[in-house]
């Protein structure tokens, strides 16, 4: 008797423990290349099946072998092998990888199969992305991971990179469309390694400051997260928002999540006034290089702040609270 208890009691806090737990997304990264044309033949047939599945990411690579002349491998050459090398794949396109493993290179990828393996699974983490753009000139990245559930991951490693989600161009092969093409990583290719809290609700947050390219169609750039097992690459979660996504507001910092701000003039010459009902706020003013260039703690409904100092040019403001972050672009005269 003492047994059939001890068993339900373990099936019961294995169920609560799934219960806990997140959809998990599926991601694909996809090895490809502008000069191939085995990549031309086999494409169409992939993104068809891909276009059929839900609850997916995609992010195309374009590694240096076969073709180093490829355009979209140059004008990301160092990420993009960088990546490649990290599933030990270069040398051969097209390739898969789907939720951090590799699909044989004979497989066909019109076939729905290669996704059943990795449909309606569950993760104890999320991860949520907040997108904050400046205008044309540069965007903030934060992905926050948060413990969902009861879990026994070990080590984690988090990829944080920037895809432009279609480029119109001709490369040689055929193909004159091109889909979630990765830009820049932001964590290291291999990603950038912690262990997940135990404790749930937790939450830890990575923040990236980037400079708008010049080769990038600015509206077409958005932010992708991948988190995966350090040692197995196994995907523990993925997630990406839409380019159009932008959490910076206008006028007023004004989330009523967060909390709200109020800072003019913008631009300014010699002061700016910040006026706020949540404090004390840590404030931040934030080159576009990503350094603090001054830093304060406000503890006053109204104060007012000496930028007289500063080079014109453009700047990020951020402030912190308790219950959050909330940045926008400042313009110094």
């Amino acid at each position: 008797m003492k047994k059939i208890t001890l068993t339900i009691l373990f099936l019961v806090s294995i169920t609560n423990m799934l219960l806990a737990q997140v959809a998990k997304k599926i991601i694909v990264e996809h090895f490809t290349n502008t000069k191939c044309g085995i990549c031309a033949s086999r494409n169409p047939g992939f993104y068809t099946n891909y276009n059929n599945q839900s609850n997916a990411l995609h992010l195309s690579v374009h590694p240096s072998l076969p073709y180093s002349t490829c355009l979209l491998y140059q004008q990301n050459a160092i990420d993009n092998d960088a990546r490649t090398n990290y599933y030990s794949i270069l040398g051969s396109t097209p390739r898969l990888v789907i939720n951090g493993n590799v699909v044989p290179a004979s497989t066909n990828y019109g076939n729905a199969s290669i996704f059943t393996p990795y449909q309606s699974l569950t993760t104890p983490a999320s991860l949520r992305i907040e997108q904050e753009k400046y205008g044309t000139d540069s965007m903030r990245t934060t992905v926050i991971v948060k413990t969902e559930s009861a879990h026994s991951l070990g080590t984690l490693s988090l990829f944080v990179c920037l895809a432009e989600d279609t480029i119109f161009y001709n490369g040689g092969n055929g193909e004159t469309i091109h889909r979630d093409v990765f830009r820049k990583a932001l964590s290291p290719a291999v990603g950038l390694s912690f262990n997940l809290s135990q404790t749930i609700g937790d939450s830890l947050v990575y923040s990236y400051l980037t400079l708008n390219n010049p080769i990038w169609n600015f509206s077409r750039i958005y932010s992708m997260a991948i988190l995966q097992e350090s040692g197995s690459k196994n995907l523990v979660q993925a997630e990406a928002v839409p380019a159009s996504y932008n959490s910076v507001t206008t006028g007023l910092f004004d989330n009523k999540d967060v909390f709200t701000v109020k800072l003019n003039p913008n631009p300014a010459s010699t002061y700016l006034t910040l006026e706020t009902q949540s404090f004390p706020v840590n404030f931040s003013i934030v080159d576009l290089e990503g350094r603090i260039i001054l830093q304060e703690i406000i503890n006053q409904e109204k104060h007012f702040i000496d930028i007289a100092d500063l080079t014109p040019g453009i700047y990020i403001v951020q402030l912190q609270n308790q219950n959050g972050i909330v940045s926008k672009k400042m313009i110094k005269k």
